[in-house]
């Protein structure tokens, strides 16, 4: 995958976790290498997060994927992506 595929990748899912963490009140801005449930977001968004991110991208996450660090942050959900896209995964 080129830089410019995980860049897009990248920055389609910083706006999918943006999305789900402005429904909560006080929300902080926060940066792709930051823990996800650190900024807020509870084990119900993360699996919203996921049916999100399967729907953005038109992928299933294989089982084997749905652990808590390929969702730990958005650089995680991006690595995992990618590998889902190219087969290695």
């Amino acid at each position: 995958m080129s830089q410019i595929e995980s860049t897009q990748v990248a920055d389609r899912a910083m706006a999918l976790a943006q999305e789900i963490a402005a429904q909560h009140a006080g929300a902080r801005a926060f940066r792709p290498s930051d823990a996800l449930v650190d900024v807020g977001l509870t084990s119900l968004d993360l699996v919203n997060l996921m049916l999100a991110i399967e729907a953005e991208f038109d992928i299933l996450i294989p089982p084997a994927c749905l652990s808590p660090q390929n969702f730990h942050s958005v650089e995680a959900i991006s690595r995992m992506v990618e590998a889902v896209r190219a087969g290695t995964h």
